[in-house]
């Protein structure tokens, strides 16, 4: 099987039924100081990183459709640890379209308005996440004035370059793709544009706003999909919202109930209609709590599992056991401090999780620059043969 026919087989398996299954060997992504870091450790270079991708950048584990895309894919950790591209995301751009302007520069920082409008600061490699500092979403007026840039109009200004080329191309891949990204949710994109605190704040004071917000956004998405599903045939939806932190949910459950259950119920019932059978969320964070309510929208699973969060792959497969599951791989028994026995460890609950079924084992996350390349030697190759023993049931 391709990474393609894999990925599709073990979304669709039934109660941990080896038969027709094949597990793609599989990473989310690293960090670019991460690999900088391996080449350092003894890591065999196949291609430099460019130098204008700060360490703090991500590089993908998919393969991207074309060569220009908004992170670079790797092309040295796969090679040497035989891994499948992962879930490539279909290039998406959810902007009011606008260009990015600099505001200030100085030898140490940057100030600039993203496609977003937002106001940033970061340092001048941009190796953090930035500091927001105004939001262009602040109210009725505000939103009013934006929502323009979504008119349906600008869908086709949207589409990749060589479109038709393109969807060629794409008829006979081996690799998954994923519709959906960063800000396509219907937390993650309000909150975007306003702030997490605007945002927080309007669900009480102005929930008509929040609804207005998400169900233009929702009627953009539903076009824009649908103008893409209509020349490709895409594996998954993604729904990506990253709404929650250690201590659990951004927001209450009432609040999920009012302002996303709707939305994603919506999104599933187009999913359907399209022949997309898989549909995803995205969320960093202590994930338990959100987890009932995203099945009952009818989503059918979620990714990376973040461990440092506290989320708890055997109870979280126990309570949902058709629920797809990819990630879960605590990083921190990959730190230069851990031993083997740590990853061992990991790698029990591992095998205990593939014998449920439904689940796509990586790295909770982007591999960080924390994370030695021994370690991950070891994990990757014991992952490795632990994935080999279950493809041959």
């Amino acid at each position: 099987m391709n990474a393609r026919e894999k990925f599709l087989s073990v979304m669709r398996m039934e109660d941990g039924d080896y038969s027709g299954v094949q597990l793609p060997k599989v990473e989310f992504g690293y960090w670019a100081g991460t690999i900088r870091r391996w080449f350092d450790q003894g890591l065999k270079k196949v291609e430099d990183i460019d130098e204008d991708i700060a360490d703090g950048i991500a590089v993908m584990a998919n393969k991207n459709i074309y060569a220009k895309m908004e992170k670079a894919e790797d092309k040295n950790v796969a090679p040497v640890f035989g891994l499948d591209p992962y879930l490539t995301k279909f290039p998406i751009d959810y902007s009011p379209l606008h260009e990015e302007e600099i505001v200030e520069k100085t030898d140490t920082h940057i100030t600039y308005r993203d496609e977003y409008g937002v106001l940033n600061k970061n340092d001048v490699k941009r190796t953090s996440l930035p500091m927001e500092i105004s939001h262009p979403v602040r109210d009725w007026e505000s939103w009013e004035a934006y929502k323009v840039g979504y008119d349906h109009s600008t869908i086709e200004d949207r589409l990749p370059p060589d479109w038709d080329k393109l969807a060629g191309l794409l008829k006979d891949r081996d690799f998954p793709i994923r519709l959906g990204g960063t800000n396509g949710g219907f937390l993650g994109f309000p909150r975007q544009i306003m702030g997490i605190t605007t945002y927080m704040v309007k669900l009480y004071d102005d929930p008509k706003l929040i609804h207005d917000i998400c169900d233009t956004f929702l009627d953009f998405l539903l076009a824009y999909y649908g103008r893409i599903t209509k020349d490709i045939d895409v594996d998954c939806i993604l729904i990506w919202e990253d709404m929650a932190g250690k201590g659990g949910s951004l927001i209450s459950p009432a609040h999920f109930k009012e302002f996303l259950t709707p939305r994603y119920k919506k999104m599933v019932n187009f999913s359907k209609d399209m022949g997309v059978d898989i549909v995803l969320t995205d969320s960093d964070g202590f994930v338990e709590g959100l987890i009932p309510l995203i099945v009952e929208t009818g989503v059918t699973g979620m990714y990376p599992f973040e461990r440092a969060a506290g989320n708890d792959l055997l109870k979280i497969r126990d309570s949902f056991p058709d629920f797809q599951i990819m990630g879960g791989i605590d990083k921190r028994v990959l730190f230069v401090d851990s031993d083997r026995g740590r990853i061992d460890a990991e790698l029990e609950i591992v095998q205990k999780m593939l014998k449920k079924g439904r689940y796509i084992p990586h790295i909770d996350h982007f591999v960080s620059q924390d994370c030695t390349l021994d370690n991950f030697t070891y994990y990757r190759n014991r992952l490795n043969e632990i994935i080999d023993r279950f493809n041959k049931q």
